[in-house]
């Protein structure tokens, strides 16, 4: 079935069309949550919210692409269900890793500059990525959107982790500098 035919679905809203969803992206997406939140129960949870908010979201919305606009969806809830289970309990995991790693390129601001500016750091970070060859773009997001491990990047692509490594410092370094040149850090 189509992103169409189950945005079609959805907008009739035919409950069947959630089902289709789940057996279509579902596997990616809980593939993310669990990353995220290390435990299949709670990115079950995760996923039945991700459900939840597609159902309240189209209509209105009909995203390009139902697969990503899914993922978010699911993976912003693991991040919420994270952030709760760690606030007063810092450390292990993944997320603070990738979160030291990124911090090298944008440094957080006050939080009603981060709202305003959301929108448009997004876009350019979206302009940047257009920029990159594709596998450095997709080891950019494998690691840095879906949040996997080095070992599980250098495995799909044939390199060390080493390497894996080496391409996202590199690639870290060339946002940082296109960031400098936006005057968004």
């Amino acid at each position: 079935m189509t992103d169409k035919q189950i945005i079609d679905r959805l907008c009739a809203r035919d409950e069947t069309a959630l089902e289709m969803l789940r057996r279509t992206y579902g596997t990616m997406a809980m593939a993310v949550a669990q990353r995220i939140v290390q435990s299949r129960e709670i990115a079950e949870e995760c996923m039945q919210d991700g459900l939840m908010a597609i159902w309240e979201t189209i209509p209105p919305k009909h995203p390009e692409s139902l697969q990503h606009y899914f993922t978010t969806l699911v993976r912003n809830s693991a991040l919420s269900c994270y952030r709760a289970e760690r606030r007063e309990k810092r450390g292990g995991g993944e997320i603070p890793l990738v979160l030291d790693e990124l911090s090298y390129c944008a440094s957080a601001q006050d939080d009603v500059e981060e709202e305003v500016g959301a929108h448009l750091l997004e876009e350019r970070i979206n302009d940047f990525l257009a920029t990159l060859p594709e596998r450095e773009r997709d080891i950019f997001l494998r690691r840095y959107y879906y949040l996997e491990d080095l070992g599980c990047i250098a495995e799909c692509y044939s390199l060390s982790k080493r390497h894996v490594s080496v391409l996202l410092f590199r690639t870290r370094k060339k946002l940082k500098t296109f960031l400098k040149k936006e005057d968004l850090i």
